[in-house]
């Protein structure tokens, strides 16, 4: 029961990635929304976005070019090239550092945990 817990562990953990970006990618959205409604229709009662929601759009519009190489594989999926691109990318962010950013930011998120769960 335990070696079937550890390998359902990181598919759940990355469709659980694949979520948070949509949920962040829906969220950029709305957010390019209201600032393109409150320049459209000036008014008094338009909710602009703050700075930091129009910070954090951005962030996420940034993502989404490191998002779509894991969308497309996973809507083509061959044998062996998600693990692939992500043990890749895995391993450029590695060695590279801060330099290069190859994964979107929640698929990092959750591999910097886990490595940190490993050193503890």
């Amino acid at each position: 029961m335990m070696k079937l817990r550890k390998i359902t562990h990181y598919p759940r953990l990355f469709l659980w990635a694949f979520y948070l970006e949509s949920a962040e990618t829906t969220r950029m959205l709305r957010t390019f929304l209201r600032e393109g409604r409150g320049r459209l229709i000036v008014s008094s009662r338009s909710k602009n976005p703050t700075a930091e929601e129009m910070h954090e759009a951005i962030e996420q519009l940034k993502d989404l070019p490191r998002f779509l190489p894991f969308f497309v594989i996973i809507i083509m999926p061959l044998p062996g090239v998600t693990e692939g691109y992500a043990l890749v990318a895995v391993t450029l962010e590695k060695l590279l550092g801060h330099k290069v950013r190859v994964l979107p930011s929640q698929f990092r998120r959750i591999i910097q945990e886990e490595q940190q769960k490993a050193r503890n």
